[in-house]
């Protein structure tokens, strides 16, 4: 069950979408998902995940 705002969550993942593009340290870590067989949504949650962290212990 999600519990968080269906808004913020859209946000989080479309920076993650767009920062998976253009950083070259993200874009590695989204990539290496895709080829574990991850699906796209999957590996971008990742990325959204570790973005999450980035930005608030650091």
């Amino acid at each position: 069950m999600k519990r968080d705002s269906p808004s913020l969550r859209w946000a989080i993942l479309q920076a993650a979408r767009l920062i998976a593009i253009q950083s070259p340290v993200f874009k590695t870590d989204f990539v290496k998902k895709r080829k574990e067989g991850k699906q796209y949504n999957v590996a971008l949650s990742h990325v959204a995940k570790k973005l999450v962290r980035v930005m608030f212990f650091y």
